[in-house]
């Protein structure tokens, strides 16, 4: 079974998510380059640390590259990878980070309503 990780902002931190072959959100971390909310958090390192890195060096925080952590590749998931005749729904960041924060039982973000300005 194919486990995929991806990466985006979470403030000043940057949040790490694991994803079953089918998808589904099995877990989603906290972490910076010296410490994550993981079980493995108080060891000196942990994957998410060593993962951290890559997804920096490479420019993949907050797109949709995914790191195959166990070997060692990156999968592009989003229009450019789909078949021909398939469509993919895109959220913005703020529903990606709704569905991560359902799956692992956090808040939503809350966006401000727009105000207009007068001119």
């Amino acid at each position: 079974m194919t486990i995929l990780y991806n990466c985006r902002h979470s403030g000043d931190q940057y949040r790490i998510t694991k994803f079953d072959s089918e998808m589904n959100v099995v877990s989603s971390y906290l972490c910076s380059l010296e410490e994550c909310d993981c079980p493995r958090g108080p060891h000196p390192t942990c994957r998410h640390r060593q993962m951290l890195p890559k997804f920096i060096a490479r420019q993949h925080v907050g797109d949709e590259w995914f790191l195959d952590f166990d070997r060692g590749g990156w999968v592009q998931i989003g229009p450019m990878a789909l078949p021909e005749g398939v469509t993919m729904i895109t959220f913005d960041h703020v529903d990606v980070h709704n569905a991560i924060a359902d799956a692992v039982g956090e808040p939503h973000a809350v966006i401000p309503k727009h105000i207009p300005r007068r001119l």
